[in-house]
């Protein structure tokens, strides 16, 4: 679409909406809501800058008596959630042991605990049910001793101890054939021996050097591979793998106290014994109750953003966040200057291919891809230019910035691709602030200077160049026909199916029907498919259904890169058309050198410069051959209401990251206020 049909669509998307606001009922929502048709895909939105909260009209807040949630529950006592993936297909499931568990409702976050979690503020670990951060044993950091915290209780009153972890590790290695969860594998082959000291300690032997135990076995960023269950309850099951566990007991200070059976809800009550839980010991989380809702889609949730109805969204897409600040002064974005959103997340959004299938097990072809591919063109008209672009396989966070990418800036503009070409482009950060302050960005709400913008936007991402594109795939004998669509070398149309988010991602699927756009003005016919969260898994972890998907991954929070790389082995590859769950190397990418590099990781300290040049040898290695097309940080469009609850996690007050689902709803529910407000 050209530029001079953006803008009327874009306003006529905010008049529709602020239309349906003014003309708008008090809705009454039932507790189980239906599934409703996705939306029709919106067009390419301008880039409009953030309206200033003082020019805002607030919505009348709530008087008199407490205002009551459609779950029953006082509104003022309840935080309220949008969903991550709008529903889940396995309401009833709260066994942490399989895949598809109920995983985006607050299971993690509020009913369970971890040795260790991770302070999202500053990437560091610290104890949670530890006591303390293990205790090395030996010189070769195979062996530790865990001292655990005394005094924390699952939520039927039977205490927690080491009688816990060792008999979920037993069940890990018992059955590590029949149970599905990712951590299953994580954890059984990492994982050498381990016994019972006394009630509050166990020793542990790891296969390898283990300098990251705390993470592996504790929290990274979103969860952890290591899921302690209470071995009173599990125990009693004659097969854990067909356990629902659906009215879990729980470890965190907060119980189930009610699901919608179709998915789209769940609600959480905190304990009365609050204190004596996985983290209590840190402070009264201040909601009551918490309630995580899918609210439909975007254009409905709008409406009943505006109307106070929930307190965080999640993947609001910006012109809609523009439509509810302009309409409400309680509602806000992550930061009030560009790019308005947090870029922190561990995970980058990119192109998954998948390399055991032809064409696409050639270098050439997943260059051509990236080359035909206009990110800036991406960015605009999937997220009006707000948006950090980031040509390594991780996220450019302030954290991985000096250790990563600041050194390799040299590498990056000298690489050249085989045939002496220079794909890198050094000037996409200041190339994209041209092209928004053309379309009518304010001066006063764009990055100054070279520093800021990198800051802003990152150092730079590839050019994009279908005619190098072209050049590529004519080496591997991929041409255009006479109709300019790209054909394989026996003649037939290269059709490349694409799988990305349906609308329970907005934001992301936004992206994926971009770049899909992008692919087709270069030639190649693609068949952007839309699915599911159930089938998005599926799609991913399976060889004979992936071809290419737009997914999140490299989720690298630390300087740790092995959280994310460690099953980069051989042993995790299978055949292209195996109909198998792969439980590791998910990039399907084969290389020597790469393998040797994360094995030779294992024996080094992560804040070691040792470490850290084998990850920059590694990422070296993605690139030459392309392995994953990173695109960008998650772009977190998270707008908060503050209506009943206040100090959410900004850009002036980063306590944390403002994520429902990562262990930072922790430190939400610890630092919001209640308002006052009935």
């Amino acid at each position: 679409m050209t530029k001079a049909f953006r803008f009327p669509r874009v306003l006529f998307l905010l008049l529709t909406v602020l239309s349906m606001v003014a003309c708008s009922v008090p809705p009454t929502t039932p507790q189980s809501q239906t599934p409703t048709e996705p939306p029709a895909q919106s067009g390419a939105a301008e880039a409009t800058t953030a309206p200033a909260a003082a020019e805002a009209t607030a919505a009348p807040a709530p008087s008199g008596d407490d205002t009551l949630t459609d779950v029953g529950t006082p509104r003022s006592e309840t935080l309220i959630f949008q969903t991550f993936d709008r529903q889940t297909a396995n309401p009833d499931l709260h066994n942490p042991l399989m895949n598809g568990y109920a995983l985006w409702r607050g299971f993690r976050e509020l009913g369970w605990g971890y040795l260790w979690e991770m302070d999202t503020g500053t990437g560091q670990s610290y104890p949670e049910l530890a006591a303390e951060l293990p205790e090395v044993l030996n010189d070769e950091h195979t062996r530790f001793r865990v001292k655990l915290r005394e005094g924390i209780y699952w939520s039927d009153g039977v205490e927690f101890t080491a009688d816990d972890v060792i008999y979920t590790l037993d069940t890990y290695f018992e059955n590590r054939d029949k149970l599905t969860y990712f951590g299953i594998s994580v954890i059984t082959n990492y994982v050498k021996s381990y016994e019972k000291i006394d009630d509050y300690t166990f020793e542990i032997e790891t296969i390898n050097p283990a300098y990251d135990l705390s993470t592996v076995l504790g929290v990274y960023t979103w969860g952890s591979a290591f899921n302690i269950v209470p071995k009173h309850i599990f125990e009693k099951e004659a097969d854990v793998a067909a356990f629902r566990n659906t009215n879990p007991v729980t470890l965190g200070p907060y119980v189930v106290k009610e699901f919608d059976p179709n998915g789209f809800w769940q609600l959480w009550e905190r304990r009365e014994d609050w204190e004596r839980s996985a983290w209590g010991w840190q402070g009264e989380p201040k909601a009551k109750y918490v309630l995580y809702k899918d609210f439909g889609p975007e254009e409905t949730r709008v409406l009943a953003f505006l109307e106070n109805q929930y307190d965080v969204d999640t993947f609001m897409s910006p012109e809609s966040i523009k439509a509810a600040v302009a309409q409400n002064a309680a509602i806000s974005p992550y930061s009030p200057t560009m790019p308005y959103h947090d870029m922190n997340d561990a995970c980058s959004y990119g192109i998954l291919m998948n390399q055991h299938k032809a064409p696409l097990d050639q270098a050439e072809v997943r260059w051509a891809l990236a080359l035909a591919l206009d990110l800036q063109d991406v960015g605009i008209n999937a997220l009006s230019g707000e948006f950090k672009a980031s040509p390594l396989p991780m996220a450019d966070t302030q954290i991985l910035n000096p250790i990563y990418f600041a050194p390799l800036q040299g590498w990056l503009n000298d690489f050249a691709l085989s045939d002496g070409y220079k794909p890198f482009n050094p000037n996409f950060g200041a190339d994209l602030v041209g092209r928004l302050s053309e379309m009518g960005l304010p001066a006063e709400d764009m990055p100054q200077g070279d520093e800021a913008i990198r800051s802003a936007f990152g150092v730079g991402w590839w050019k994009y160049d279908p005619a190098q594109a072209e050049k590529l795939l004519g080496s591997v004998g991929i041409t255009k026909n006479a109709d300019g669509i790209y054909t394989l070398p026996d003649g037939s149309v290269w059709e490349l199916e694409f799988v990305i988010p349906d609308d329970w991602n907005k934001v992301m699927q936004r992206v994926g029907f971009s770049i899909a756009d992008s692919w087709r003005k270069a030639g190649i016919q693609v068949n952007a498919r839309q699915v599911d969260n159930a089938e998005f898994g599926t799609v991913q972890n399976t060889n004979s259904q992936l071809t290419t998907l737009l997914n999140w991954t490299n989720c690298i929070f630390s300087p740790n890169y092995l959280n994310a790389w460690r099953s980069i082995q051989p042993e995790y590859l299978l055949p292209a058309d195996s109909p198998d769950t792969i439980t590791g190397n998910m990039y399907r990418w084969s290389n020597p050198q790469v393998f040797d590099l994360v094995k030779a990781s294992y024996s080094q300290e992560p804040t070691s410069p040792e470490f850290q040049e084998y990850g920059r040898e590694i990422i070296k290695a993605f690139i030459t051959d392309m392995a994953y097309i990173n695109l960008m940080n998650i772009p977190t469009t998270i707008p908060t209401n503050n209506t009943y609850w206040t100090n959410f996690p900004k850009a002036d007050n980063p306590y944390a990251v403002p994520y429902s689902w990562w262990s930072s709803a922790k430190m939400i529910l610890q630092n919001i206020e209640p308002t006052g407000a009935k």
